[in-house]
């Protein structure tokens, strides 16, 4: 009788199960896994930019006028038209200067190369820089986003923004600000820089006339640097610190002092 037996006779029936087990081993198996699938990433979708507005014919126009060589030509004719005071005239040619770029552009510059710079300059008009793809190296679809329905402008399609984009001494912009500056420089013509607006940029005398009206009349006389700058800008934060360093400098020219030295 074997052992398993024996203790089951003495009804010893688990130690017989246990003994058992020992003496007759389950042939080894194989555990099995379950394999791990991964799931598949997704392809990372391209960023969708809108299409550009399409775009009205645009005119070519006469080449802008030298800012630099026709500085006296504003200060003549803003002394003419009642600038005066060395405050005000001071306001008006520090303004100028950082308008143009230090005496370079009579015309509002619209050449981006980096949608990210067109996205934080035109952060209203722009979800994300990827919307503002379309419109690098594209300076008049710009100038039709940027101004559109702004200062009496029409939408995008209507070309308003390109045609009526910063002009002159002071860059003067928007439809409603070239229809002011016309019916005040020109009461018998008040239409004359909305049908003719290549007049600011292209010719100085217009642009000094129109620029110096609207120093009189939209930000006024006796005005300091900032308030002159958020008149000019309609901003607290438009390159003020650089137009009132601006104004000094043109301050001390016309009372005919030189710079302090250190």
């Amino acid at each position: 009788m074997k052992i398993s037996e024996l203790l089951n006779e003495f009804e010893f029936p688990d130690i017989g199960g246990k003994i058992y087990d020992l003496t007759h081993p389950k042939p080894a198996t194989t555990p099995t896994t379950t394999p791990i699938t991964q799931k598949p990433t997704p392809a990372s979708q391209p960023a969708v930019t809108k299409p550009i507005v399409p775009q009205p014919q645009v005119i070519e126009e006469p080449a802008p006028f030298d800012p630099s060589a026709a500085k006296p030509t504003l200060i003549s004719i803003a002394k003419k038209m009642g600038i005066t005071a060395v405050n005000d005239l001071s306001q008006l040619i520090g303004n100028a200067q950082v308008e143009t770029a230090g005496w370079t552009a009579a015309t509002e510059n619209f050449m981006y190369t980096d949608p990210v710079r067109i996205y934080k300059v035109f952060t209203s008009k722009f979800a994300n820089p990827d919307e503002a793809i379309p419109y690098v190296k594209n300076p008049v679809a710009l100038a039709n986003r940027a101004y559109a329905n702004k200062l009496n402008n029409g939408d995008e399609a209507s070309g308003d923004g390109w045609k009526y984009r910063g002009r002159g001494f002071l860059h003067i912009t928007g439809r409603e600000n070239y229809s002011k500056c016309g019916a005040g420089v020109h009461p018998e013509n008040p239409s004359i820089y909305l049908d003719r607006p290549t007049l600011l940029s292209s010719n100085p005398i217009e642009s000094a006339k129109a620029s110096v009206w609207y120093y009189k009349n939209i930000v006024g006389k006796g005005k300091t640097a900032k308030q002159a700058a958020k008149s000019i800008t309609g901003s607290n934060s438009m390159k003020q610190q650089e137009r009132g360093q601006a104004a000094k400098i043109a301050k001390r020219s016309l009372l005919g002092k030189k710079k302090p030295t250190r």
